[in-house]
């Protein structure tokens, strides 16, 4: 005996039958009223006008199921593709559910992006390759009037999954020579709304490729809340930020607020190499003329791995010429930036860079004209070490002009201290213990003025004062040594950094015996300060 399908059976298979008629009846209408030939020329002409470029598009494909998906889009350089191809996507696809529109909801099941790719070239300081992209559109000839634009839409927007996959990009600055490019470029966020918080991971490598050949990777998972962005807020969760350059890494976890050009990350915590880091920063008018204030505490620092980066950044470069000979380095023209503000302080408890090591130190200051190239800056700074070691080497200086400034009394104290030792009057100072360094600092147009530098230790006590031009890298500093039972020993050093001229002002019981000796003591001084 044999049951035929039961009802409710018959009626779901009638159901998905009619579905699906429905669903390729849709499918061949959709392809008649908008054919993909038709669809491809409309995109390409209307992309075309707007952009005032040459676009191209290698097919389209449309459905109901599968959605808009375009093959092989490419956008010029301007004006056409003689110039090279400014931008393009391997596949764009985009699916959008139907019965939602009715209610007023866009609904999104999908949009993929794979193989995109960007090149971006600084033409002129300020002006890009896609500069005339960012220009107001215009009608008849006439510029229309450019009108801020809120998110204030007129239905609900929703997507389940955007995804970017396999992104390169390239970057071309032709003012400095500097050139960078990137690849596996991935992005994914989940459930996009613009009511409520939603998932965001992005990832990229790139690699400078002049002037120096620095490698850097960046990983990042949060979540964005834009609710706000109506009236301007930006709400950014950040979970995990990994970025490592050239070795080294750093982490961060907290929230990021935009409000306007503000931004607020008063709570973010994380590592710099191998100390622990936290970071509350306020930074307002970010856009035009960023003012920061700040407050940096760092467990450990290796000095050593921060100027390794930036000797990978700027690659081999010539020691900067005085101002007066109008030379700008090429850090000061790598990247046009407005002069920034920044206030407040950076404590690291431990620091060491070769056989420098401290403990205690912090920064604080408030300083304005902050540029690449010190021309302009001003303000004031003041500095402590609680006490530390300091061990001087011969042909292995700092690699960090403002660190030469700081340590140019110590290296002082070495040289008479080598001067002394053969004379069996003084200490060598091959390894000074010290137990306090204070600096206070002013600054004027990039002219630093060492108001009170002073070092004590048991074996003396380094005292400082003078001004350093930043720019130009010149020094004219008097430096006093105090040692016990002995008159003070004094020197004065000018020159620059790379080629200093230090010159000893003694008592004159010890002037006869010390100035004999004192040529083969001045290159002593010299190699302190070598580079390489």
């Amino acid at each position: 005996m044999t049951h035929g399908m039961p009802t409710i059976y018959k009626i779901l298979l009638a159901v998905v039958a009619a579905v699906l008629a429905g669903v390729a009846a849709l499918t061949v209408a959709l392809k008649i009223w908008l054919p993909p030939q038709k669809v491809r020329q409309f995109v390409v002409e209307q992309a075309g006008k707007y952009l005032h470029r040459e676009v191209r598009l290698k097919s389209v494909d449309l459905g109901v199921i599968k959605g808009l998906e375009l093959e092989g889009l490419e956008i010029s350089e301007k004006p056409d593709f003689k110039a090279g191809v400014f931008a393009g996507v391997e596949t764009f696809r985009f699916r959008i559910r139907l019965l939602p529109l009715l209610r007023k909801r866009v609904v999104i099941d999908e949009i993929m992006v794979a193989g995109p790719s960007l090149a971006v070239v600084q033409l002129k300081p300020g002006v890009f390759n896609f500069s005339d992209l960012l220009a107001a559109p215009s009608i008849a000839g006439k510029a229309m009037e450019a009108k801020p634009v809120g998110l204030a839409l007129p239905f609900a927007l929703q997507a389940s999954i955007i995804a970017l996959k396999d992104g390169r990009f390239s970057c071309q600055d032709k003012v400095s020579g500097a050139q960078w490019r990137g690849g596996k470029l991935q992005g994914v966020i989940k459930d996009l709304s613009l009511a409520q918080p939603f998932g965001v991971a992005v990832g990229l490598q790139a690699e400078q490729i002049a002037p120096g050949s620095l490698k850097a990777k960046l990983d990042f998972d949060g979540q964005v809340d834009l609710s706000g962005l109506s009236s301007g807020k930006l709400t950014l969760g950040i979970k995990t930020l990994s970025a490592d350059i050239a070795g080294l890494v750093l982490s961060l976890a907290g929230p990021v607020h935009l409000d306007g050009d503000n931004i607020k990350a008063e709570d973010l915590k994380g590592k710099l190499g191998s100390g622990i880091l936290t970071i509350k920063a306020v930074i307002r008018d970010f856009n035009k003329a960023p003012d920061a204030q700040l407050e940096v505490s760092l467990s450990e620092l290796d000095a050593a791995q921060l100027f390794d980066v930036k000797d990978l950044a700027v690659g081999k470069v010539p020691s900067p010429l005085p101002a007066k000979a109008g030379f700008r380095s090429p850090e000061a023209t790598a990247v046009a930036v407005s002069p920034m503000k920044a206030s407040g302080k950076v404590a690291v408890d431990k620091i060491i860079y070769r056989t420098f090591k401290a403990e205690n130190l912090l920064i604080t200051g408030d300083m304005k004209g902050i540029t690449p190239d010190l021309r302009g800056l001003s303000g004031w700074a003041k500095l402590s070490v609680g006490g530390g070691t300091f061990e001087s080497e011969e042909g292995g200086g700092w690699r960090s002009n403002l660190m030469k400034a700081l340590l140019i009394p110590l290296a002082v104290l070495k040289q008479v201290g080598r001067l002394g030792s053969v004379l069996h009057l003084l200490p060598s100072f091959d390894k000074l213990a010290f137990s306090e360094i204070k600096g206070d600092y002013v600054f004027e147009d990039g002219l630093m003025t060492i108001r009170d530098f002073h070092m004590d230790s048991a074996a003396a006590r380094v005292m400082a004062r003078g001004t350093i031009d930043l720019p130009a890298q010149k020094i004219n500093l008097q430096v006093t040594i105090v040692l016990a039972n002995l008159a003070p020993i004094g020197v004065d050093v000018g020159g620059t950094f790379d080629e200093p001229k230090p010159r000893l002002r003694l008592d004159k019981s010890l002037a006869a015996p010390l100035q004999k000796l004192a040529q083969p003591a001045m290159d002593i001084l010299k190699g302190l300060f070598k580079t390489r």
